[in-house]
Protein backbone atom coordinates (compact mmCIF):
# COMPACT_ATOMS: atom_id res chain seq x y z
CA UNK A 1 0.00 0.00 0.00
CA UNK A 2 2.84 2.39 0.79
CA UNK A 3 4.34 1.88 -2.66
CA UNK A 4 1.00 2.51 -4.36
CA UNK A 5 0.32 5.67 -2.35
CA UNK A 6 3.85 6.94 -2.90
CA UNK A 7 3.51 6.33 -6.64
CA UNK A 8 0.31 8.42 -6.75
CA UNK A 9 2.03 11.18 -4.80
CA UNK A 10 5.16 11.17 -7.00
CA UNK A 11 3.34 10.94 -10.34
CA UNK A 12 0.13 12.90 -9.73
CA UNK A 13 0.49 15.28 -6.80
CA UNK A 14 4.12 16.42 -6.66
CA UNK A 15 4.57 17.30 -10.36
CA UNK A 16 1.27 19.21 -10.40
CA UNK A 17 2.16 21.11 -7.22
CA UNK A 18 5.47 22.22 -8.70
CA UNK A 19 4.24 23.04 -12.21
CA UNK A 20 0.83 24.51 -11.48
CA UNK A 21 1.21 25.91 -7.96
CA UNK A 22 4.90 26.82 -7.96
CA UNK A 23 6.30 24.69 -5.17
CA UNK A 24 5.97 22.00 -2.59
CA UNK A 25 4.61 23.92 0.36
CA UNK A 26 1.56 22.55 2.16
CA UNK A 27 -0.92 24.73 0.25
CA UNK A 28 0.47 23.76 -3.17
CA UNK A 29 0.46 20.06 -2.27
CA UNK A 30 -3.12 20.28 -0.95
CA UNK A 31 -4.39 22.02 -4.07
CA UNK A 32 -2.62 19.51 -6.31
CA UNK A 33 -3.94 16.54 -4.33
CA UNK A 34 -7.50 17.83 -4.57
CA UNK A 35 -7.22 17.73 -8.37
CA UNK A 36 -6.27 14.04 -8.51
CA UNK A 37 -9.09 12.01 -10.02
CA UNK A 38 -8.13 8.40 -10.70
CA UNK A 39 -10.91 5.90 -11.45
CA UNK A 40 -11.13 2.46 -9.88
CA UNK A 41 -8.20 0.51 -11.23
CA UNK A 42 -6.07 3.65 -11.50
CA UNK A 43 -3.56 2.73 -8.78
CA UNK A 44 -1.19 -0.17 -8.25
CA UNK A 45 -3.64 -1.82 -5.87
CA UNK A 46 -6.67 -1.21 -8.06
CA UNK A 47 -8.47 1.47 -6.10
CA UNK A 48 -9.22 4.98 -7.30
CA UNK A 49 -8.37 8.38 -5.83
CA UNK A 50 -10.57 11.47 -5.61
CA UNK A 51 -10.30 13.73 -2.56
CA UNK A 52 -13.05 15.83 -1.06
CA UNK A 53 -12.03 19.44 -0.54
CA UNK A 54 -14.19 20.87 2.20
CA UNK A 55 -16.35 19.90 5.13
CA UNK A 56 -16.09 17.16 7.71
CA UNK A 57 -14.75 14.67 5.18
CA UNK A 58 -12.10 16.99 3.73
CA UNK A 59 -9.00 15.19 2.43
CA UNK A 60 -10.79 11.83 2.41
CA UNK A 61 -10.87 9.92 -0.83
CA UNK A 62 -14.27 9.08 -2.26
CA UNK A 63 -12.86 6.21 -4.30
CA UNK A 64 -11.31 3.78 -1.79
CA UNK A 65 -11.56 0.06 -2.17
CA UNK A 66 -10.19 -2.72 -0.05
CA UNK A 67 -7.67 -4.98 -1.68
CA UNK A 68 -7.88 -8.67 -0.95
CA UNK A 69 -6.08 -11.81 -1.97
CA UNK A 70 -6.30 -15.46 -1.08
CA UNK A 71 -3.93 -18.38 -1.41
CA UNK A 72 -5.81 -20.94 -3.45
CA UNK A 73 -4.01 -24.13 -4.47
CA UNK A 74 -0.77 -22.64 -3.06
CA UNK A 75 -1.00 -19.64 -5.40
CA UNK A 76 -1.78 -16.06 -4.43
CA UNK A 77 -4.92 -14.92 -6.21
CA UNK A 78 -6.33 -11.37 -6.25
CA UNK A 79 -9.99 -11.28 -5.26
CA UNK A 80 -10.56 -7.53 -5.29
CA UNK A 81 -11.10 -4.76 -6.12
CA UNK A 82 -13.22 -5.46 -9.19
CA UNK A 83 -10.89 -3.67 -11.58
CA UNK A 84 -8.01 -6.08 -11.00
CA UNK A 85 -9.43 -9.25 -9.51
CA UNK A 86 -8.55 -12.61 -10.98
CA UNK A 87 -11.40 -14.56 -9.41
CA UNK A 88 -14.13 -14.49 -6.81
CA UNK A 89 -13.01 -15.15 -3.23
CA UNK A 90 -13.62 -18.57 -1.75
CA UNK A 91 -16.01 -18.12 1.19
CA UNK A 92 -16.43 -19.64 3.61
CA UNK A 93 -12.83 -20.72 3.80
CA UNK A 94 -12.30 -24.42 3.19
CA UNK A 95 -11.80 -26.54 6.32
CA UNK A 96 -8.19 -27.17 5.24
CA UNK A 97 -7.38 -23.48 5.79
CA UNK A 98 -5.70 -22.62 9.09
CA UNK A 99 -7.93 -19.51 9.17
CA UNK A 100 -11.20 -21.41 8.79
CA UNK A 101 -13.64 -21.28 11.67
CA UNK A 102 -13.82 -24.86 12.88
Amino acid sequence: MAASNTFVFMTEVLPRAIKKYGGIDADALRKAALEVDLPEGGTMLGFGVHFLGDGAMAARTTAPSPSSSQYIDDKRTWCGPRACKHREPVLPLPSSSPYAAN
